[in-house]
């Protein structure tokens, strides 16, 4: 035993005080012979015991309490060995980084890591002392860091009790910046960061560290299960796919199974719900870190267009990853009319060669579109209203009787796509065609005329500009190299607006003129294509981006779904929700029965709106209130919302991932070292028990 101040032991000799009181203060009884009170001697005897036992107790109490006054000041404290974090006290800052990432509902034991983690930061906490400024932090993906340190401990604890699973990914990189730009602002020269996490690898940035290497405050890790093996098994994707064999509504459901761990899994439970019934079963086995797809026929229920699908494991230590949701949805197959404006006897020559090859891929069935091909002299003899979409590629001017009967059919909700080339007169198109030209056209552009070979393809123009959240652009990536990559040699430039509403500009070519062109004409669509659907003036058509720009056109001008299943949306990112020209108001229930509106200036003029607040896995209602109030379920507008997989690897990062700092490195810290213990607190407390139990003798 050790003392923080051994001088004041020198008050120990205090402990004399009431001994001498009590030797000098005792009074010798005067014999005084009284023969009435013989008979009483005995009991008096047994008094003056009592009196003694009592005199003897009052003198022990009062010199150990005055023994306890200076060994309590003298503050001793004693060390004991001990496996968890090595804390400092006295004047520092600190933060207390805590990950509260949905990998912290793991379970060990009978207890998850947040638990366990809560406790230790207490742990920490408590060690620090009333001298140390500190701030608790959170370490989940987007998570939000205090605007100050503390010395009100009592609001830290309350803090780190607060604390609660988020179902998003770990963001152990951006947690650790914060820290570090918090501690930034502290005069302390001692700063320590302690991270309770099981620091997986997921959760760090190897190519943006939180600080340059060496300049950072001190980092300790305090691993709340050091000893387990977070293995961890996980759904993390799920297709839904046609399947012709079953029937019309038959499905099938392919999910991808991760296991996340050393040990590998044998014969675990998988199962598939479709609007809330089980409706196939199976076993899953996995090796140590292996990815399998495990495939299911299912049929969608009668009377719905749509469904709520649900792949299922048995459960893990970690439920929360063991469900993935899906809205899957029957695809309506499009009947197309192809009007080809340049046929020829060589197939590979036609100008819809590309296109047809694009809208029925490989032949297969299961394409989604039925294609009629006619010329421009047949057009006039189709049944328009047996087509969906209809595309005029590269085609002569139409005759009027054509156009009024093509603007009817468009009136009644048909789509009309048109492309042009070198049989397209503008003048002619203008005079005519107008009534369903999105925008007059004016005159052809060679971007690259009298060059020829590297220099030609360098003046061509490129698609840089098109609105990534329209349906047509929502399969692409922000890069979208599949269409940036394109030159187009030739261009169709447009004139001014013809008498359509709700005209827009969905794509813009490198000096700005209007590339793809959409406007509304009654209940119908209408798209303006400002170059070949072939390669006569660009090449488009020979890289990836051509098929499902194709496709996805004719599926949004036929107002049918893409795809079987709607892509999901990550917990935390935004869903794009369509807008209908009455909405006034719409509202999203989320899977806790949350619900939020959005109305007012949020709708105002918008095709389309963001919604944010995707907090929660699961699927999210949609309904839509009109200008006459009536509100009705937007079944098309439902989406479903799922974990981000990298949360669910809680495999440990490796040391070269661990941040560096300044006064030492990142590492575990629960290894073995001393712990001081503090003996003066149990000291001042046994000398409140002695002043109690002096003053009850000298009352007795």
């Amino acid at each position: 035993m050790d003392f923080l101040a051994p001088l004041m032991l020198v008050g120990a000799v205090g402990v004399a005080i009431p001994i001498a009181i009590h030797l000098i203060g005792r009074r010798r009884a005067r014999v005084v012979r009284f023969a009435a009170l013989d008979f009483l001697f005995g009991s008096k005897r047994k008094v003056a015991r009592r009196f003694r036992l009592r005199e003897l107790l009052l003198l022990l109490t009062r010199a150990l309490a005055c023994l306890a006054i200076p060994l309590a000041l003298a503050k001793p404290y004693t060390s004991c060995a001990t496996s968890g974090p090595m804390v400092e006290r006295g004047p520092q800052a600190a933060v207390l980084v805590i990950d509260n990432s949905f990998a912290s509902r793991y379970q060990v034991g009978d207890r998850s890591l947040l638990d366990r983690s809560r406790e230790q930061a207490y742990g920490v906490l408590s060690q620090l002392g009333p001298e140390a400024d500190v701030a608790v932090l959170t370490s989940s993906e987007r998570a939000e860091a205090p605007s100050e340190l503390s010395r009100d401990h009592l609001r830290l604890r309350d803090a780190i009790a607060d604390i609660t699973p988020t179902a998003r990914p770990a963001g152990t990189t951006g947690a650790l910046r914060k820290a570090a730009q918090l501690l930034a602002t502290s005069n302390h020269e001692h700063k320590v960061i302690y991270l309770f996490s099981p620091l997986a690898a997921t959760g760090l940035r190897a190519d943006d560290p939180p600080w340059p290497a060496g300049t950072g405050p001190r980092l300790v890790v305090v691993p709340p299960a050091p000893d387990a093996s977070l293995d961890n098994l996980a759904v993390t994707d799920v297709s839904v796919e046609p399947d012709p064999t079953a029937g019309s509504r038959g499905v099938r459901i392919t999910a991808e199974v991760a296991d996340f761990g050393k040990s590998g899994v044998d014969e675990h439970g998988i199962s598939v719900s479709i609007e809330g019934r089980v409706v196939a079963k199976g076993m899953v086995s996995l090796l140590p870190g292996e990815r399998i797809k495990k495939r299911f026929l299912a049929t969608l229920p009668e009377g719905h267009r749509s469904a709520d699908v649900v792949v299922s494991l048995d459960h893990d230590p970690l439920p929360t990853d063991d469900q993935h949701y899906l809205r899957a949805e029957l695809r309506d197959v499009v009947q197309v009319l192809l009007v080809n404006g340049q046929p020829n006897t060589d197939r590979h020559e036609s100008e819809i060669f590309y296109l047809e090859a694009a809208l029925r891929p490989g032949d297969r069935g299961d394409a989604g579109t039925v294609v009629t091909t006619v010329t421009v002299d047949e057009l006039a003899k189709q049944n328009l209203g047996h087509y969906d979409v209809v595309i005029l590629a590269n085609a002569r001017a139409l005759s009027a009787s054509t156009v009024a009967e093509l603007g009817g059919w468009v009136d009644a909700g048909g789509g009309l796509m048109i492309t042009v080339g070198d049989n397209v007169d503008p003048d002619a198109y203008n005079r005519t065609m107008a009534p369903i030209l999105p925008q007059l056209l004016n005159t052809a552009l060679d971007t690259a005329y009298g060059a020829h070979g590297a220099e030609r393809t360098g003046r061509a123009q490129r698609l840089v500009k098109f609105e990534a959240d329209h349906p047509i652009f929502s399969v692409f990536s922000k890069d979208a190299p599949g269409l940036r990559e394109a030159t187009f040699e030739k261009i169709m430039l447009l004139g001014p607006t013809s008498k359509v509403d709700d005209r827009a500009v969905l794509a813009r070519y490198t000096n700005g003129a209007a590339a793809l062109v959409e406007a509304r004409r009654g209940n119908g669509r209408l798209l303006l294509y400002t170059s070949t659907i072939d390669r006569d003036w660009n090449d488009l058509p020979i890289h990836p981006g051509f098929l499902p720009l194709v496709q996805q056109a004719v599926r949004h001008l036929a107002r049918k779904q893409t795809q079987l299943a709607r892509a999901s949306v990550l917990v935390g990112r935004t869903a794009v929700l369509p807008v209908a020209p009455d909405d006034q108001r719409i509202e999203v229930r989320g899977p806790d029965g949350e619900r939020r509106v959005i109305e007012g200036e949020q709708l105002a003029g918008r095709k389309r709106v963001r919604f944010a607040g995707t907090d929660r896995p699961g699927f999210y209602r949609v309904a839509a209130t009109d200008r006459a109030g009536k509100t009705r379920p937007r079944e098309e507008a439902e989406f479903a919302v799922n974990l981000d997989a990298r949360g669910s690897d809680l495999r440990p990062a490796p040391p070269s991932l661990v941040p560096t700092s300044g006064t030492g490195t990142g590492g575990p810290g629960g290894g073995e070292h001393r712990r001081r213990v503090e003996l003066w607190h149990a000291l001042a407390a046994g000398l409140l028990i002695l002043l109690l139990l002096e003053s009850i003798l000298v009352l007795r």
